[in-house]
């Protein structure tokens, strides 16, 4: 049986800045929900990962090349070993998807 999520239900229960939420599993990939602030830590993942951004701006940092400016409705693909930052100066909201591993072991930080 199918069930209906809110985004923006579950927006509102993000409180704290790059904490994510799972919205929903296709196989062994998942949606979350993350609000953007500041800048996260510099890592890499040994799998794909895509940003989808619902609301703000998001720029995705990279060493030695320039950064990736996302706004509303932009999407992007950050391929697996590729060492980025995500930062928003004024907040964003994102929707990714990504293996629904990859939060709990597949990180790799990088400084």
């Amino acid at each position: 049986m199918s069930s209906i999520v809110s985004i923006d239900e579950l927006a509102e229960a993000l409180t704290e800045v790059y904490q994510h939420c799972e919205i929903g599993q296709i196989n062994d990939h998942a949606a979350y929900l993350l609000r953007f602030k500041g800048d996260n830590v510099w890592h890499e993942h040994v799998e794909d990962e895509i940003y989808i951004v619902l609301e703000g701006e998001v720029n995705i940092n990279y060493h030695n090349q320039p950064p990736d400016a996302l706004k509303k409705h932009d999407t992007l693909v950050v391929r697996a070993y590729t060492t980025h930052q995500a930062s928003s100066e004024a907040g964003a909201l994102v929707l990714m998807f990504k293996p629904k591993e990859m939060f709990a072991a597949n990180d790799l930080v990088r400084e």
